[in-house]
Order: C-alpha cells, then structure tokens, then sequence
C-alpha cells in the first residue's frame, strides 16, 4: 500500500528509511507465512515462530509511527493513517494470545 507522505513529500532521508522499514517488514512477512504453513499444512503449532514475526511487526509499526509522525504525513492524511492503525490493531490481540498458547509437536 502507498505511505501517503506529507505535503512537502517525503525527503531522500525518509525514503532511507522507510526502505529499510520495508526490509525488516519482509523478514516479518516470511516468518510469518512460515508459521502459517506449519500451523495449516503439518499441523505443527509453533508460537515462538508466531510471536518473533508479530515482534518484528508490532516493533516494525512503532518505529513507522515514530519516523513518519513528525513529518506531518499523520496530520495531512488522518483517515488513511487511522485506517491503517484499525487494521493494525488484531495484531495486538493475536500477539497476547501466542504469549499464553504451548508449542504442539505433531
């Protein structure tokens, strides 16, 4: 999805960092597809793959809010920023409840 950036746009300095960003995200994503394989297809319920890839995300999105807040991209573009934190939100939720699941070896 597009970060929509703030009036001025986003400077060569932001863009470096929103790469990187990116680039800890696709760690998070493979991860997390790995764990979604185990859980749907061997049966294999592995919570510690499940919370180290909600860890790389839910840092992942701190790290979002606390570089691209400032800019002013939040006060240019706040429906689509909230949309994003809604859609976010689930994570939290799933993130507990893998701290209290035990690890299934089937």
């Amino acid at each position: 999805f597009p970060i929509l950036p703030p009036p001025e746009g986003w400077s060569a300095q932001a863009m470096a960092f929103l790469y990187g960003l990116a680039g800890v995200d696709l760690i998070g994503i493979v991860l997390g597809i790995l764990f979604a394989i185990q859980n749907t297809f061997h049966q294999h319920f592995n919570p510690r793959l499940g919370l180290i890839s909600l860890t790389v995300f839910i840092s992942g999105a701190a790290v979002f809010a606390a570089g691209t807040f400032p800019g002013g991209a939040w006060r240019a573009h706040p429906a689509a920023y909230l949309i994003m934190v809604i859609l976010f939100a689930p994570s939290a939720l799933l993130y507990f409840r893998l701290l209290n699941e035990p690890a299934t070896d089937n």
